[in-house]
């Protein structure tokens, strides 16, 4: 599955692009909101999606659209927090911030191909650990079965729990996952 997904890292120069991680936002957000969330003040979420945009550019920053040949199939986006970075951060580790598959792609390996992608990502980045808060509904289940464990703290941020796993990728012999260069991006 990892040999089928072109991994396209956004960049806020590549306005063709931004529109269609928009479109894939607001679908994320919906999905979000009709599992209970508070839902998210439209400007609010316009203001979000752009500030996510706008961030890119740090080698230890991932925002990419994941596609199946030529079909959008979900977004992954991670970073390594810092200290001088805002919020609730945990130094060092890395932190998976948004991830969406879209519904009709689901329980066909997409969702683990693109984890293992990001947890290359960050074990060259040099992350030990990793962390997240998963949706209770479609989130919980899949990041469980990753290995990610509840810690029993809870974000600030979002009000959900806060979910943790050691970072281990190993090559299976299996995987095709390339340095990200220009090249492989595209």
């Amino acid at each position: 599955m990892e040999n089928k997904i072109k991994y396209v890292q956004l960049s806020s120069d590549d306005k063709e692009k931004c529109a269609v991680f928009v479109k894939m936002m607001a679908a994320y957000v919906k999905e979000l909101d009709e599992h209970g969330h508070d839902p998210m003040p439209e400007g609010f979420l316009q203001k979000w999606i752009k500030s996510i945009i706008s961030m890119q550019g740090p080698s230890d920053r991932h925002l990419e659209l994941c596609y199946d040949g030529e079909t959008l199939i979900g977004l992954l986006y991670g970073k390594i927090d810092h200290e001088d970075h805002k919020g609730f951060i945990k130094p060092g580790y890395g932190y998976i911030m948004e991830f969406y598959v879209k519904p009709e792609y689901r329980r066909r390996g997409y969702g683990r191909a693109m984890y293992r992608r990001l947890e290359w990502l960050f074990t060259n980045d040099g992350a030990e650990k990793m962390y997240l808060t998963a949706d209770p509904v479609t989130g919980r289940p899949f990041w469980e079965a990753m290995g990610f464990l509840a810690t029993g703290e809870r974000s600030p941020e979002n009000k959900m729990e806060i979910y943790e796993k050691s970072v281990s990728f190993e090559w299976s012999g299996r995987e095709k996952l390339m340095p990200l260069t220009e090249e492989t991006a595209m």
